[in-house]
């Protein structure tokens, strides 16, 4: 929930008479707020905390604690700090804790206590965005339940908004029912025409795909090759929403092509349709994702950007996701299946991308206190991997200095290399690679059975799905060549969306997301958004006759 704040800049005449150490470790606890470290954020509040040895500046410390821990999803202890605060005499902004602290009451569902803190903020601001998180929250609830805290918070027009509309779509009312939508009706009507945007306009999904197509410098879509990675990744997702909505949801979407330009993408935001969407699919790239995630947040629209997995991406703005696993979770996954091996000393590699560079480095960090011995840390291009084979002292007759291999790498000219070298070096040892290199052209899947290769889950796509068959024919009839891993991960990524949020479920892509742990992917392994907002199932895969299994 977007929290809102507006008096922060009081708060600094109030140090004078403390030291600058703690004026910098407040003013540096609400950077790491703003950039999404919430935990750091709390340890450098904990010790302001102290009321008689800080005074006043404690109060805004545990202000700021609470904002961190509501962030960090420790809601009971942004609970306790906000309670404390509200209590305190002399605390000039009592209607910001408030606000917090009826967020903290929705999300620990006591929804009667939340509403309660709203209809006694004073602040005409906070009031709308406390009406914006009561119709946030309260829209999927009962209308038998709604109808009762009517009666108790009637001036709640966030209330009003999830009352009407739970009556507008449960089919047949009651006399009584119909009475009481007949009078909200109008109040509804007059909260329509404020500037909160409360709910989606109807009951049909309203999809934005914003995409680079024409990534290359040239214009026009004609222009397009068929061997584009964008277009196969759009012609996925097309053929997804066309099979959903001739399955029967009800769904919109329009096309926009950023063409690799903030003008452009500054453009297409001003567009009515972005507005009104139910969810953004995409950009791809940082510098366009920053600004339609920034659009995403100040509307409150879920955005998923289809193919990264780098955490900085969506770090900051609490509705934006990526659809593959982040490279934290990558890391820690791979980290829990290498202790499991008897070994623990790790050789890694990795090539020179942003993501596999981050990779690394978070893998070696956690691996060093984990108890792991990185024995080779090493960046390489293909020159390199005889030389990396080499250094480790592999194969008959000598004593190698590893007990596993990592290599992070979506490059086919790293694997390619690789195969020969495990097969002619290997000597039986383990090695941990990504998804990507079951779909090399050159992949020798007995080879990689028989060599120990396993794979590190990214949405995987699981060949043994018969679905895939189907897949493959419909996309075959559509585009006449065969489907590419951007086109299933297009397919997948639209797939998902639209059985996530929909008329039956409503359109609250989070909390639809958190009452299911995991969710069976239609062409992957799966998917487990449950309170982050990456792909957190990361399964680490192997060969076994022949067929892809998920190791235990």
């Amino acid at each position: 929930m977007k929290i809102t704040l507006y008096f922060l800049f009081l708060i600094v005449p109030l140090f004078t008479a403390y030291s600058q150490e703690g004026f910098d470790q407040l003013e540096q606890a609400k950077k790491q707020i703003q950039q999404g470290n919430q935990a750091e954020a709390m340890e450098l509040l904990r010790p302001y905390l102290d009321k008689e040895k800080y005074s006043s500046l404690s109060d805004y410390a545990r202000y700021h604690f609470a904002r961190a821990a509501y962030g960090n999803r420790q809601f009971e202890l942004a609970k306790e700090a906000l309670n404390s605060l509200i209590a305190t005499r002399g605390f000039a902004k009592k209607d910001d804790a408030r606000y917090l602290l009826a967020l903290c009451h929705f999300e620990l569902s006591s929804p009667n206590g939340a509403l309660r803190l709203i209809d006694q903020i004073s602040d005409e601001t906070l009031k709308k965005e406390g009406y914006k998180a009561s119709y946030n929250f309260l829209k999927v609830s009962a209308s038998s339940s709604l109808a009762v805290q009517y009666g108790l918070f009637p001036e709640n027009k966030g209330l009003v908004m999830a009352l009407k509309e739970r009556l507008e779509t449960q089919g047949s009312m009651s006399s009584t029912e119909r009475s009481l939508y007949e009078k909200i009706r109008s109040e509804a009507l007059t909260q329509g025409s404020s500037n909160v945007k409360l709910s989606s306009k109807d009951n049909v999904l309203d999809i934005a795909v914003v995409l680079p197509f024409n990534y290359e410098g040239r214009s026009g879509v004609q222009s397009i090759n068929s061997n584009n990675f964008v277009l196969q990744l759009y012609q996925g997702i097309k053929l997804a929403l066309d099979q959903a909505k001739s399955n029967g949801v009800k769904l919109n979407f329009k096309t926009f092509d950023t063409e690799r330009s903030d003008a452009k993408v500054r453009g297409i935001l001003e567009d009515d349709f972005l507005s009104n969407a139910d969810i953004i699919i995409g950009p791809l790239y940082p510098e366009e994702t920053a600004l339609v995630a920034s659009f995403a947040q100040q509307r409150q629209i879920p955005q998923i950007n289809p193919l990264s997995n780098i955490d900085e991406n969506v770090k900051g703005f609490e509705y934006s996701y990526l659809f593959r696993p982040s490279i934290q979770a990558i890391s820690q996954n791979v980290l829990d299946y290498c202790r499991k091996f008897e070994g623990k000393r790790v050789a890694i590699a990795y090539s020179g991308t942003s993501r596999d560079e981050l990779l690394a480095a978070t893998f070696v960090d956690m691996a060093r206190i984990s108890g792991l011995q990185i024995v080779k840390n090493q960046k390489v291009t293909t020159r390199d991997m005889q030389g990396f084979f080499e250094s480790l002292e592999l194969g008959k007759g000598k004593s190698q200095t590893a007990d596993l291999m990592v290599i992070f790498s979506d490059d086919p000219n790293i694997a390619s290399p690789t195969f020969g070298l495990v097969e002619s070096l290997g000597a039986g040892l383990p090695v941990v690679v990504m998804e990507s290199w079951l779909y090399f052209d050159f992949a020798n899947y007995d080879m990689m059975e028989t060599q120990n290769f396993h794979f590190v889950g990214n949405n995987t796509v699981d060949f043994n799905n018969e679905l895939l068959d189907d897949f493959r024919n419909d996309y075959m009839n559509h585009y006449k060549i065969n489907p590419s891993s951007f086109a299933y991960m297009g397919f997948e990524l639209a797939d998902f969306v639209t059985k996530v949020i929909n008329e039956e479920k409503g359109f609250d892509f989070q909390k639809n997301l958190d009452r299911r742990s995991f969710i069976k992917g239609n062409l992957t392994f799966g998917f487990n958004f449950s309170r982050v907002r990456f792909n957190n199932y990361v399964p680490i895969l192997s060969l076994e006759d022949g067929v892809l299994t998920i190791e235990e």
